[in-house]
């Protein structure tokens, strides 16, 4: 493994991998002050990541520190275990995982400084949805774009889950429904809807959270069927 190493970022990567990593600095030296001004952080801390190109030793080295191999989903490609973030990269597709980091610190960040470590605390859909959104991985959809990713998504929802009772496995992703699209629209929805200090205050309020999750792909539906009528595609 090669590394890339700064102040407030450490890339430990495989050879292939050379641009992604170049790329990942750039992007982590941006994502790290907003989501330190997000969440409050004062203090300075390094952040480690790890990129393989091969999805075997990916898995290994995830199983390694889980110290068991049955809690990893077959379709996990990234994880934020030891507060890193870890992932396995298509050296072919290495740019279109640019933010494949900024979404797993946005998770490694709110467990620590939210959940306070305390995973029984974690509402799956909404960290998701969260991480891609504060991610800014789906920044690039413009109008007309967001509405076809909307509508697809809205096409293969074929059943409405209980979002509450997510979590990661066959009850994430499966042929009926995408739980990280449900959960990104959702967040999104609530951005739209909330003043960015309810928005900001919300990521602590789990109450609030479980509430909103009860009926939240309704409404997220009624309101973007709604508000998306006059968009062109």
């Amino acid at each position: 493994m090669k590394k890339i190493e700064t102040s407030l970022c450490k890339i430990n990567y495989s050879d292939s991998l050379e641009k992604l990593s170049e790329a990942t600095v750039s992007l982590l030296n941006q994502k790290i002050k907003k989501f330190k001004f997000f969440f409050d952080i004062s203090n300075n801390e390094q952040i480690v990541v790890n990129y393989f190109d091969n999805i075997e030793e990916f898995r290994e080295f995830i199983y390694s520190i889980r110290g068991e191999r049955d809690s990893l989903p077959k379709y996990a490609k990234g994880t934020y275990d030891n507060g890193m973030v870890n992932a396995y990269i298509n050296p072919k597709f290495q740019l279109k995982r640019l933010y494949t980091a900024s979404h797993e610190l946005f998770h490694i960040l709110y467990m620590k400084y939210i959940l306070n470590n305390d995973y029984s605390k974690r509402i799956v859909w909404y960290d998701e949805g969260m991480a891609q959104f504060m991610s800014g991985e789906k920044d690039t959809l413009t109008d007309s774009d967001f509405k076809k990713f909307y509508f697809d998504v809205r096409k293969k929802t074929k059943v409405i889950p209980q979002m509450n009772g997510l979590e990661h496995g066959i009850s994430f992703v499966n042929k009926n429904y995408n739980g990280y699209d449900l959960s990104y629209l959702s967040v999104k929805y609530l951005s739209e809807i909330l003043s960015a200090v309810e928005f900001k205050n919300l990521m602590s309020d789990f109450s609030r959270i479980s509430e909103l999750g009860d009926d939240i792909i309704q409404k997220m539906f009624s309101y973007y069927d709604e508000n998306l009528k006059k968009i062109k595609i």
